[in-house]
C-alpha cells in the first residue's frame, strides 16, 4: 500500500521553510522530495556575489532541514530583479550573476550542481524583500531515483524537467538569438525544435506527454504589446497541444536570459509504462485546470495558476481542484505554492498589494501549517485583469 508523508519544516505565517515529502510506492520504493521555500541573500551587502553567497547559505540550511544535499538538487529557478528597462544593464546583471553562479556554488558546496536551470528578469519591483537582487528556488530528490540532465529516473518511468529554452541556437556556425518580430514563429520554433525534436529522438511524444508548461513572455522591449504578445503565444500553445493541454501558466516578465528573445517556455514531460497522466477535462486560460500523474499508487497534481483579487478565494479554488484530482485538499496535501503579484509602475501600490495579499493568505491557512512558497512581482498572470495568481503542487497516496 502506497504512502505519502509530508513534513513542513519551520512553518511561518505564509509558508514553511522547507517541505519534505517521503513517498513509499506500491513496490516499496522510497523517494524523498525536498523543496526549500524561495530564498534571498540580503544578510550580505547589496552586491551580486555577496547576495549569491548568502542565498547559497540560506538554501543550504533549507536542504539540511530535509536531510538533502546540493548533489541531489535537480531543478533551479533564478528570479532576477530587473535592474532597469535598459537591455545593456540587464546584460551586465546577467553576466555578473553567471560569472559567480557555478564557481561559488562549487566552492561552498564542494561539488558541481547536477541541476537544470531557468532564469528570468521578473520586474523592477523585485521580491517581497525589496533589497533582494534575486530570489532562488530549488528542488532536490533522493532515494530510489537517479537524477541528472534534467531528468528524474524512477526506473519504471521518467520525469523530464528540462531547462527553459528560447530561440537561441547555432546555425552554420553562427549564434542565432532572434527570428525577427513574429512572436508566433518564435513560440512554434521553441516547441518544435528545442523540445519536440529532441524528445522524439528519445522516443517521447512531447505533444501528448507534457503535463505542465510555464511560459514566460518578455515585454520590456515593447510594453504596449504586453498582452497582445501573450495572447499570440497562448493561441500557439492551444493549437499545438490541442486535446492534450497540460496544466500551467503564462505571464509577462521584463526579459528572458536571451535578451533578444521574447518567449521562453519550460515544460514537464513524463514517459514510461509506470506512470499515468490524468487531465481535469476542463480548460481555463488555455491550460488544463489541473493535470495529475499517478505512479505506484501515488498521485501528484499540478494546479494551473488561479487568478483573482482575493487570496482566500484563489486558495479556495486551488483547494477544490486538488480535491477534484482525488486529494484531501490543499491544507493536507499541498507541497508548494507559487504566488504571483501583479505589479505596475507605482511601487507604493505594488507594496500595498502584497500587504493585502499576505494576511488573506495567512487567514486561509489559520490553524494549519502552510506549504512551501515563493512569491514574485510580475507584470500580471494568466489575464490582464488579475491582481494575483497562485499555482500549486500537491501529492497524496
Amino acid at each position: 500500500m502506497a504512502e505519502v508523508h509530508i513534513i513542513r519544516h519551520r512553518p511561518g505565517a505564509v509558508f514553511c521553510g522547507t517541505c519534505e515529502v517521503v513517498q513509499i510506492d506500491d513496490d516499496s520504493k522510497v523517494t524523498r522530495l525536498v523543496e526549500p521555500s524561495g530564498n534571498v541573500g540580503t544578510q550580505y551587502p547589496n552586491e551580486v556575489g555577496s547576495e549569491w553567497l548568502g542565498t547559497i547559505e540560506n538554501l543550504s540550511a533549507g536542504l539540511t532541514l530535509g536531510k538533502a544535499h546540493w548533489s541531489e538538487v535537480y531543478k533551479t529557478d533564478v528570479l532576477w530583479t530587473t535592474p532597469s528597462a535598459s537591455r545593456d544593464e540587464c546584460d551586465v546583471r546577467k553576466n555578473d550573476f553567471n560569472a559567480v553562479y557555478g564557481p561559488m556554488l562549487q566552492a561552498v558546496t564542494g561539488g558541481p550542481l547536477r541541476s537544470n536551470r531557468m532564469a528570468r528578469f521578473t520586474h523592477p519591483e523585485g521580491f517581497p524583500d525589496p533589497a533582494a537582487l534575486f530570489e532562488v528556488q530549488i528542488k532536490a530528490a533522493a532515494g530510489d531515483v537517479e537524477i541528472g540532465g534534467g531528468r528524474l529516473d524512477f526506473g519504471s518511468w521518467i520525469d523530464h524537467q528540462p531547462s527553459g529554452a528560447s530561440v537561441m541556437h547555432r546555425k552554420d556556425g553562427k549564434a542565432i538569438t532572434t527570428l525577427g518580430p513574429d512572436v508566433a514563429e518564435e513560440m512554434t520554433f521553441v516547441l518544435e525544435e528545442q523540445y519536440a525534436r529532441p524528445f522524439a529522438e528519445a522516443g517521447v511524444d512531447f505533444r501528448t506527454q507534457t503535463v505542465w508548461m510555464e511560459i514566460l513572455v518578455a515585454v520590456d522591449d515593447a510594453p504596449d504589446q504586453t498582452w497582445s504578445r501573450i495572447e499570440v503565444v497562448r493561441q500557439v500553445f492551444e493549437d499545438y497541444f490541442g486535446d492534450h493541454r497540460p496544466a500551467g501558466l503564462i505571464y509577462p516578465v521584463s526579459r528572458i536570459p536571451n535578451l533578444d528573445g521574447v518567449v521562453e517556455p519550460q515544460p514537464r514531460v513524463v514517459s514510461g509504462d509506470g506512470v499515468e497522466t490524468i487531465r481535469s477535462g476542463r480548460l481555463e486560460h488555455g491550460f488544463s485546470t489541473w493535470t495529475a500523474i499517478r505512479h505506484g499508487g501515488i498521485t501528484e497534481v499540478m494546479v494551473s495558476a488561479v487568478g483573482g483579487d482575493d487570496a482566500g478565494e484563489i486558495l479556495d479554488a486551488v483547494d477544490t481542484r486538488v480535491k477534484e484530482a482525488g486529494g484531501a485538499g490543499l491544507k493536507a496535501d499541498g507541497v508548494f505554492n507559487n504566488a504571483y503579484i501583479g505589479a505596475g509602475a507605482d511601487s507604493r501600490a505594488n507594496r500595498d498589494s502584497l500587504a493585502a495579499f499576505n494576511p488573506a493568505f495567512t487567514q486561509w491557512y489559520e490553524g494549519t501549517v502552510p506549504a512551501g512558497r515563493t512569491a514574485q512581482y510580475v507584470g500580471g498572470v494568466q489575464q490582464s485583469t488579475f491582481a494575483y495568481g497562485v499555482s500549486n503542487r500537491s501529492i497524496f497516496a
